[in-house]
């Protein structure tokens, strides 16, 4: 089972796409890198994954974190993951 598991993210904040179809997984005790250049999208797939977005932001896709999906889960849920 993966710890961290996103398949087919996207984001658009008030209709501007920030992230299309990012996926990957991690499974316990791995180390996964996520390299890019500035402004490619790392801090926002973080930010989608810990529901910690701007309003107007909206996702689709799919993203789990110890089997609980987060784009999904209710305030209290999302702050004890976090």
């Amino acid at each position: 089972m993966s710890l961290l598991k996103i398949s087919n993210l996207s984001l658009n904040i008030h209709g501007t796409p920030v992230l299309r179809d990012v996926s990957m997984s991690l499974k316990a005790g791995k180390i996964l890198g996520v390299i890019g250049e500035s402004g490619s999208g790392k801090s926002m797939t973080a930010f989608s994954v810990m529901g910690l977005l701007p309003q107007g932001s909206q996702t689709r896709g799919q993203a789990y974190v110890d089997g609980i999906d987060t784009l999904s889960a209710s305030e209290p849920t999302m702050c004890s993951i976090r």
